[in-house]
């Protein structure tokens, strides 16, 4: 019985020294995350804005993409920025009347452009020489750009709006990185309030 409790001890000292003594991350360091994430939920609101009669319709989108930067304020817990930015973008033609009352072939094009952010606090739960894990919350500045441009020159609609109903973004996260380099390694997140899952590349200083 002995035996059995000196080994069990012995096991949770060495997995709490993998998770500190040998950690990727430590107080005073700075770690940098470009990523690219998935899906873009925009697309699907611009597109109902075109004419659901429109015709040779085309949709492009960018992201949800963003940069993330942390600071270890200690150990185990981080302060940072996390700056998102995602566009959608829906162009399609329909069949409209002119001012002399004749069939005209004319082009509606949609373009939004959304950019969101945060301050942000992770806690870091896993630490070892290669893994990092954490669970992250944010909040901040949420900021939405609408565009329009139509050749029918009938169709008065400001070609530019800025602002959000919500001006407010917040994100919660779970996430790891996998260190292959002492400085160098690879980042996936799972999330609400931006991209549901990312993934990129880190870089700590």
């Amino acid at each position: 019985m002995k035996k059995k409790l000196l080994l069990v001890f012995a096991f949770v000292g060495l997995m709490f020294g993998a998770n500190t003594a040998n950690a990727q991350v430590e107080e005073g360091s700075i770690i940098i995350d470009p990523y690219y994430g998935y899906p873009n939920f925009g697309k699907n609101l611009v597109s109902a804005l075109l004419d659901p009669d429109a015709t040779d319709v085309t949709s492009k989108g960018i992201g949800p993409a963003g940069l993330r930067f942390e600071y270890m304020l200690a150990d185990n817990l981080g302060l940072g920025l996390d700056f998102i930015y995602n566009s959608s973008g829906v162009e399609g033609s329909y069949l409209g009347t002119d001012s002399l009352g004749m069939t005209q072939t004319y082009t509606d094009k949609f373009l939004m452009q959304r950019i969101r952010v945060m301050l942000r606090f992770n806690y870091h739960f896993v630490q070892t020489d290669a893994l990092d894990a954490y669970v992250g919350a944010g909040a901040g500045y949420n900021h939405r750009i609408w565009s329009y441009e139509s050749t029918d020159p009938q169709f008065d609609v400001p070609e530019s709006i800025s602002g959000a109903l919500l001006p407010v973004a917040f994100r919660a996260a779970i996430g790891a990185r996998y260190y292959f380099h002492p400085n160098i390694g690879l980042n996936a997140e799972l999330g609400i309030g931006g991209p549901v899952i990312s993934g990129g590349i880190s870089v700590k200083i």
